[in-house]
């Protein structure tokens, strides 16, 4: 949702959002959807006639590319290229159309090390092991650069997790942060986020402090089985698929973490990235996918505008 709202306001269209089964009054000029929202998306292109442009943000599951005017691929999506599909390198959490560069904050060294809990998914495991290893270097972290730790349970954090936390730090309840997200990135230090959510990368890396990423164990479901299979045989097989729209694209957080980490944006939170707790990225970095999306959505809406 919060991707949608960005690409909105960077297009300086009136907007409003719809949810169920309500309409809206005036007959859109541009449906923007998301995830799974798509459906609905769909539904309503009909009911006006097929008319409104359709921009989906995310891999559609079991659509034809072709019966959308612009796809966004999020930087996971594993998908085949189309010339009406582009893919971001981070998502859009956080994008300001204003600000195209991402600086490397100073001051991180006198900061706190956050770290910011997720939750199990499709794609990750997260069990008590996992959080007892997590905070375990995540306080070697905190250790190697001198500062203090705060851990942040987020909402998909589980309860079972919650209080393995408590009983961890039941002597130092301070380590544990119960902030709004927004005064977390306001704040200057080290940001460890969990492997599951991609939408808390952008937002971590776009505040500018250095960001460490924890690989959670990944899953395999059955969706993701079956692309395995199928790029045995032929990797156009599935594109073929995927194109008909029988079968819906995968993803790959891994492909898209390590490219992150080749190019410096973010580090790792294992063995060897601890190697160099005072990491932090070395330069600036460009920011203009947002502007890109805008680009091309207007292009999108341009093209409506001229058929009615």
């Amino acid at each position: 949702m919060r991707q949608c709202e960005a690409l909105a306001q960077a297009c300086g269209l009136h907007w409003n959002l719809t949810i169920g089964d309500t309409l809206p009054e005036v007959e859109p000029a541009l449906i923007l959807s998301f995830g799974r929202g798509l459906a609905q998306a769909i539904q309503l292109k009909k009911i006006f006639g097929d008319r409104p442009a359709l921009v989906q943000l995310g891999r559609p599951r079991l659509v034809p590319p072709s019966q959308l005017d612009l796809i966004i691929l999020m930087p996971q999506d594993d998908f085949p290229s189309e010339p009406n599909v582009m893919q971001l390198q981070m998502p859009l959490n956080g994008a300001d159309a204003a600000h195209t560069v991402v600086k490397p904050l100073s001051g991180a060294e006198h900061g706190t090390v956050s770290v910011l809990l997720g939750g199990p998914t499709r794609h990750f495991s997260f069990t008590p092991h996992d959080l007892t290893d997590l905070l375990n270097r995540a306080e070697r972290l905190a250790g190697g650069t001198g500062q203090s730790l705060h851990v942040v349970p987020g909402p998909r954090t589980p309860d079972t997790l919650v209080d393995l936390l408590e009983k961890r730090y039941i002597f130092s309840p301070q380590v544990i942060n119960r902030d709004p997200l927004h005064k977390i990135l306001q704040k200057k230090g080290r940001l460890v986020v969990t492997a599951d959510s991609a939408s808390l990368v952008a937002d971590a890396w776009r505040s500018g402090n250095p960001t460490w990423i924890y690989p959670l164990p990944p899953k395999y479901p059955p969706i993701q089985r079956l692309k395995i299979m199928a790029d045995r045989l032929s990797p156009e097989i599935r594109h073929t698929l995927i194109r008909r729209g029988w079968l819906a694209g995968g993803t790959d957080f891994l492909r898209w973490y390590r490219m992150l980490a080749q190019k410096g944006l973010i580090r790792p939170l294992t063995e060897q990235g601890l190697q160099n707790p005072h990491w932090h990225m070395r330069h600036d970095a460009r920011d203009k996918e947002l502007l890109d999306c805008r680009d091309r959505t207007m292009a999108v809406f341009a093209r409506r505008e001229g058929r009615t």
